[in-house]
C-alpha cells in the first residue's frame, strides 16, 4: 500500500523552523499560535521517524537528520510553487502586483505610505507578503521585493534603494533620564535584535565610544523592540528607515548620540520576466520615489 504524502503545511511549517531564528518567529510567519505550529512540527516528526531539532545554547537547531530533511524538502517546495503559480499567473494585462519584504519594513517604511500608493496608482491591487529572503520571487509568488544586502540575488534584477543608519532612542522619560544621569549609557537597559547580532558592540566600535556597555536585551522582531523602548523599558539602537513611525508620533526620541550607517542596505529586486510588466514597473518606479524622500535619522530631532 502506497504511503501518503504528510499535509503540505506541515512541510512549510517545517521549513519556516529551520530557516527562522525562533519558532515563535517561524509561528508568525505562518500565521499561527506557538501551540498549533509545535503540533505541526511534531506531527511531521512523527511522520519521518527521525529527531528534527535539538536543544542546544542558544535554542534549538536542526539534528543532521533535519539538515538532510531540509536539503531534500526546501527545492522541492520552491519547484511546487513555482509550478502553481505559473498555474495560476494572470496574463500580463493583469493589474494586481505582489511584493515581498520584510516584517519590519512593511510596517515601519511602507505600510505607512499605502495611502499615497493608492492615491498615485488607484488601478493596482498591491498585496504584500513578508518574508526576508527572495525565496517568493525565485518561486514565482512575488513579482517584486526589497530585500537586504546579504540576501543572495543571483538571477534577479536589482538595484540599491534604501541606505541604512542607526542610532540610540529611547522614550521620551527615558530620554531625560539619560540626561539627568549625564548622558551614560551603561546606567540604562539596552534592547537589539538578535539578527543581526551584537549591533550595540558595532555601534561602539563605529562611533569611538570608549565605554564599556552592558548586555543588551534582545527582541525576535524590530518592531516589537521598538515598542518595548516605546514603553519606557530600555534604550533601543534604531534603524532608520524603519523607526520614523515611532519617532515622528513621539513614542520614541533620539538621544544626544552619533548615529552609524550600517554596511549594506535595501535593494529593489525583481525576477527579469515580472520586471517588464508594466503595472511592477509602476510599483518599482514608485517605491524608488518614496525612497527617495525617506529621511536620514541624522535628521531626526535630538531630545531636549
Amino acid at each position: 500500500m502506497r504511503r501518503r504524502l504528510p499535509p503540505l503545511e506541515q512541510i512549510e511549517a517545517f521549513i519556516e523552523a529551520a530557516q527562522a531564528p525562533s519558532f515563535r518567529v517561524a509561528a508568525e510567519r505562518c500565521a499561527l499560535s506557538p501551540a498549533a505550529f509545535s503540533r505541526r512540527i511534531q506531527s511531521f516528526s512523527s511522520y519521518v521517524g527521525l529527531r528534527l531539532f535539538e536543544r542546544r545554547p542558544g535554542g534549538l537547531r536542526l539534528t543532521p537528520a533535519g539538515e538532510r530533511c531540509l536539503a531534500e524538502l526546501k527545492p522541492a517546495l520552491l519547484e511546487l510553487r513555482r509550478a502553481a503559480a505559473s498555474v495560476a499567473r494572470r496574463n500580463d494585462e493583469a493589474l494586481s502586483v505582489t511584493l515581498s519584504l520584510s516584517h519590519s519594513l512593511a510596517v515601519g517604511w511602507l505600510i505607512p505610505r499605502m495611502d499615497a500608493f493608492r492615491a498615485a496608482h488607484p488601478e493596482i491591487e498591491l498585496s504584500l507578503k513578508t518574508q526576508r529572503g527572495a525565496s517568493d520571487l525565485r518561486c514565482g509568488e512575488a513579482d517584486l521585493g526589497v530585500c537586504f544586502s546579504d540576501i543572495d540575488l543571483t538571477g534577479l534584477v536589482s538595484r540599491p534603494l534604501l541606505s541604512v543608519t542607526v542610532a540610540p532612542v529611547a522614550s521620551p522619560e527615558v530620554a531625560r533620564s539619560f540626561k539627568a544621569r549625564g548622558g551614560r549609557l551603561e546606567r540604562h537597559r539596552l534592547l537589539s535584535v538578535s539578527q543581526p547580532p551584537d549591533m550595540w558592540p558595532w555601534w561602539a566600535r563605529e562611533t569611538g565610544l570608549a565605554a564599556e556597555l552592558p548586555s543588551a536585551s534582545t527582541c525576535d522582531l524590530l518592531h516589537a523592540m521598538y515598542e518595548m523602548a516605546s514603553e519606557g523599558f530600555g534604550v533601543a539602537l534604531a534603524a532608520a528607515p524603519t523607526v520614523w513611525p515611532h519617532l515622528e508620533n513621539g513614542r520614541l526620541v533620539r538621544l544626544d548620540l552619533p548615529h552609524a550607517a550600517f554596511p549594506g542596505g535595501y535593494h529593489l529586486v525583481a525576477p527579469a520576466d515580472r520586471r517588464d510588466r508594466a503595472p511592477v514597473e509602476k510599483v518599482w518606479r514608485w517605491l524608488e520615489f518614496e525612497a527617495e524622500r525617506t529621511p536620514d535619522i541624522s535628521r531626526a530631532r535630538i531630545a531636549a
